[in-house]
C-alpha cells in the first residue's frame, strides 16, 4: 500500500509538471483559473497538516521521554546510550551541513534558482522579514511567555519542545499511576494524529499534482531539474556522511578498519535490499558479536534501541533540504537559525519511527517554516524520499553499529577489554 502510494505521488508530480508546462505554453489565457484551483488545494492541505503537526510533535516527544528508565543492564547504560546517540547525530549533522554548503558553492550548482516563481518570492520575503523580527526576540522564542500563543507561532517551536522536554522529565517524578495516565493520554493523542496524517497522505498524489502544476506554470521543466539536482546532492552527502562514520568509529572505538567494514557490509546489503533499517537488526547483532566481539548484553540493547530511536538519516536529509531550498529560494539563513533548526531536528529524530514515509518532511515542517521555508516546497522535495531511501537506510544501519562500538568502548570498559581480546585478528 505504501509503495503504491509512493508511485502515485511521483506520477502525480510528473503529471502536474507536464500539465503546467503544456498549458502555459499552448493556452496561457486558461492558466489563471487552474492555477487558482491548484493554490487552493495546496493551501487547504498545508493548513490541515499544520493543525496536526504541532500537537503530534509534543505528544511524540513526551511519549519518547516520559517513561522511567528500566532496571538492570538497561539502567546502567541509560546514560551512555543517549550520549552516544546524541554525539553521532551532532557529528552527522555537522558533516551534512559542511558537505552541502561545499557542494552548493561549486560553480556547477551555484546557478540554481527558484526565485522566478512569484508565490515563492512573496513567501520568501515574508519569511525573511519574520526571521529578522524573530532574531530580536530569540529569548521569547526559546522561553515563550505564553504556551498557547507559542504553539501558534512556527518560529517558537523550539521553546515549545523544550517545555515538553521539561514537562516529560518532571512527569517521571510523579507516582506511577499518575504517570501512567499522562503517558496513556499522550499515546492516544499521538496515535490519533497518526491516523489523521495517514488520511492527509492519501491525498498526496493530488497535492503533488497541484505543486507540480503551480511550479511548472512559471518555470516549466526547471522544477524537474531542481529535483534531480537535489537528489544528486543528497546522495553525495549521504555517501560522504556514511564514509565519515568509518574513521570516527575506528579512532574513537579503537577497532580495526577492516573489522568494522566487514561487520557493517552484510547489514548494509540488507539495508539496500529491504530499505528497512529494522530488518538489519538481526544481521547487526550477529556481526557485532561474532566479528567485533561485542558482548551480547550490549549489542542486544544498543542495536534494537538504535533501530527505534537513532535516525542519522534525519540529521542529513533535513539540513540538506534546508540549505538547498534556502539557496534556490534566495533566502539567507543566520547562524542562530541554523542552530535552532539543528536542535529541533535532533530532538525530533527519535520520533521518526512509526510515521508514514511516503512524503518526508511532515514531522519537521515546523522547523522549516520557522526559518522561512514555505511549507509547500518542503513537501514538494519530500517526494524524493522513495528514490533516496536506499542511501538513507544504509546510513542508519551503519550508525547502529558505530553506536554499539562506542557504548561498548566508553561505557562498559571490562567488556571492551574482552571484546578486544575476542576480536579476530586481521588476515
Amino acid at each position: 500500500m505504501k509503495r503504491s502510494l509512493t508511485v502515485q505521488c511521483i506520477v502525480g508530480l510528473i503529471l502536474g509538471i507536464l500539465a503546467g508546462t503544456v498549458l502555459s505554453r499552448l493556452e496561457p489565457t486558461a492558466v489563471k483559473p487552474w492555477l487558482g484551483a491548484a493554490e487552493s488545494v495546496i493551501r487547504a492541505w498545508t493548513n490541515a497538516l499544520r493543525l496536526v503537526v504541532t500537537p503530534l510533535v509534543v505528544a511524540q516527544l513526551f511519549v519518547a521521554i516520559a517513561p522511567r528508565a528500566g532496571k538492570g543492564d538497561a539502567a546502567k547504560l541509560g546514560v551512555g546510550i543517549p550520549v552516544v546517540f546524541l554525539g553521532l547525530l551532532v557529528f552527522t549533522m555537522i558533516c551534512a551541513l559542511a558537505a552541502t554548503a561545499g557542494l552548493l558553492a561549486t560553480p556547477l550548482v551555484r546557478h540554481l534558482s527558484f526565485t522566478n516563481l512569484s508565490t515563492v518570492g512573496a513567501g520568501a520575503q515574508t519569511a525573511t522579514a519574520a526571521g529578522q523580527a524573530g532574531a530580536t526576540s530569540w529569548l521569547d522564542d526559546v522561553i515563550p511567555p505564553n504556551l498557547i500563543a507559542a504553539a501558534a507561532r512556527p518560529e517558537a517551536i523550539l521553546g515549545l519542545m523544550l517545555f515538553t522536554l521539561a514537562f516529560a522529565l518532571a512527569a517521571r517524578r510523579l507516582a506511577p499511576e499518575l504517570q501512567h495516565v499522562l503517558e496513556t493520554a499522550a499515546r492516544a493523542v499521538r496515535d490519533t494524529l497518526f491516523v489523521l496524517i495517514g488520511w492527509l497522505l492519501l491525498l498526496g498524489p493530488v497535492l503533488l499534482f497541484a505543486l507540480g502544476f503551480q511550479s511548472a506554470v512559471s518555470s516549466g521543466f526547471a522544477v524537474g531539474q531542481l529535483l534531480l539536482w537535489y537528489i544528486a546532492i543528497e546522495i553525495v552527502v549521504l555517501l560522504f556522511c556514511t564514509a565519515a562514520l568509518y574513521p570516527l568509529t575506528v579512532l574513537g572505538g579503537r577497532i580495526r578498519l577492516g573489522s568494522f567494514a566487514r561487520s557493517a557490509f552484510p547489514a548494509q546489503v540488507t539495508a539496500a535490499a529491504t530499505r528497512s533499517s529494522i530488518a538489519t537488526v538481526p544481521v547487526l547483532l550477529r556481526e557485532s558479536e561474532s566479528r567485533l566481539g561485542i558482548p551480547e548484553r550490549i549489542s542486544a540493547l544498543v542495536i534494537p534501541l538504535g533501530g527505534a530511536a537513532l535516525k542519522l538519516s534525519r540529521a542529513v536529509s533535513s539540513p540538506v533540504k534546508l540549505l538547498f531550498l534556502a539557496r534556490v529560494l534566495g533566502l539567507s539563513l543566520s547562524p542562530a537559525q541554523l542552530v535552532v533548526f539543528g536542535i529541533t531536528t535532533i530532538l525530533l529524530s527519535p520520533t521518526t519511527a512509526g510515521v508514514p514515509s511516503v512524503i518526508s518532511g511532515t514531522r519537521s515542517l515546523p522547523a522549516f517554516v520557522a526559518v522561512g521555508i514555505p511549507p509547500e516546497y518542503v513537501i514538494l522535495f519530500g517526494a524524493t524520499t522513495a528514490i533516496l531511501d536506499v542511501f538513507l537506510t544504509v546510513l542508519n544501519t551503519t550508525g547502529y553499529l558505530s553506536a554499539t562500538v562506542f557504548v561498548s568502548r566508553f561505557f562498559s570498559p571490562r567488556e571492551a577489554g574482552a571484546r578486544e581480546a575476542a576480536a579476530p585478528a586481521e588476515p
